[in-house]
């Protein structure tokens, strides 16, 4: 028999002081919260953070925009950098990835064939719509799955300059194996760009052993920062040939303006907790808790259509169900997703078994 009272309900969690994480978000009160993959919730620290800076903004005006463009931007990039094992001169701040992407493409248009992933996410497509580009579209198995077979198959015959993906896919969940995607590129002399927003603080990255060219991610999903920033990454090499052929830092380039000092303190303060508790035992704690949820849908007959593989999920998993049945759960305060073809449960580490019993339960009613 499943308890409805969570107040109650025991949970094992591999995160030491698990329950003083989770109380920093207070709609985890109010709702079983199973949709970080839609947007990840914020802590309350985090608001009150961004609150100070505006607040300081009010009071100081330009005299803090100053302290920001000759000092506090470096140090969000510092730790941007730092949370995706990238070098500080690669990294550069951004509203959002498809911010960074659209900026960012124009310079990459001496390498016009672009391999891309059919049903990867839109604005990961959208800026190679521009004239200039030639779009190649590889389409996912039938299972959800991309083929690296098929990836180098396709490399073979159409000889891309550039191969654009997710590193996890947001209709189903699918993780790619980042350095396999990486040494094929680099044996078919392409650049890889990486989208990471659905994988950025759930699954650890070391940007430069995997030998990516060009990374980039939103904040506002599993960082749990909230809108308004995100970050571009790119390697030496990249960063090296984009200036020898247009006589321009792309870095520099792509941080020039001003960004929202609001948004970047709950970036920052985010990612420090990130770091407090750890990517390694954050990555334990969801594949640990995906691996139970996995079990407790058997149990119940609710189809499993992604997920079952550790090596090819991050904090996502896709169940058989309709959008009927995700207005149910949202009735009973739990907050799931209609995606694709199934429901979405998108898992972190403020989640717990708990949450998953009452999914279950509420889904049986």
């Amino acid at each position: 028999m499943i308890s409805t009272d969570l107040r109650i309900m025991p949970s094992s969690s591999t995160l030491p002081d698990h329950a003083t994480f989770r109380a920093a978000y207070p709609a985890l009160n109010e709702r079983c919260y199973l949709d970080t993959s839609s947007m990840g919730l914020i802590a309350e620290s985090t608001i009150q953070a961004g609150d100070q800076e505006h607040q300081r903004l009010m009071r100081e005006g330009s005299t803090r925009i100053f302290q920001w463009m000759y000092g506090g931007n470096a140090d969000v990039i510092r730790t941007v950098a730092a949370s995706i094992g990238g070098a500080e001169q690669g990294t550069a701040l951004a509203q959002c990835f498809t911010a960074g992407l659209a900026q960012l493409a124009p310079l990459l248009m001496h390498r016009p064939k672009v391999l891309l992933i059919g049903h990867d996410y839109p604005t990961l497509h959208a800026p190679f719509a521009l004239p200039g580009f030639q779009r190649v579209v590889v389409s996912p198995e039938a299972d959800g799955t991309i083929s690296l077979d098929t990836v180098r198959n396709v490399m073979e015959r159409e000889r891309p300059q550039l191969v654009a993906i997710s590193e996890v896919q947001w209709l189903t969940g699918f993780r790619i194996d980042l350095h396999a995607v990486s040494s094929l590129c680099r044996a078919f002399g392409v650049w890889s760009v990486v989208d990471i927003t659905q994988s950025w603080c759930v699954v650890p990255l070391d940007v430069q052993a995997a030998g990516i060219d060009i990374v980039g991610a939103s904040g506002y999903k599993w960082p749990l920062a909230g809108f308004g920033n995100g970050f571009m990454h790119l390697s030496g090499a990249v960063r090296a040939e984009l200036k020898e052929r247009h006589g321009v830092d792309p870095i520099a380039m792509l941080n020039a303006g001003h960004r929202d000092p609001v948004a970047l303190t709950r970036l920052q303060d985010a990612l420090e907790r990130i770091a407090t508790i750890g990517p390694q035992r954050i990555a334990g704690h969801v594949n640990a808790l995906c691996t139970y949820a996995i079990a407790c849908f058997d149990a119940a007959g609710i189809p499993v259509l992604h997920g079952r593989d550790a090596a090819q999920r991050a904090g996502i998993l896709q169940v058989q169900g309709d959008e009927a049945q995700v207005k149910h759960l949202e009735e009973h305060r739990v907050k799931v997703a209609f995606r694709g073809k199934g429901i979405r449960v998108g898992i972190h580490f403020y989640n717990t078994e708990a949450d998953i019993d009452r999914l279950v339960e509420v889904w049986e009613r």
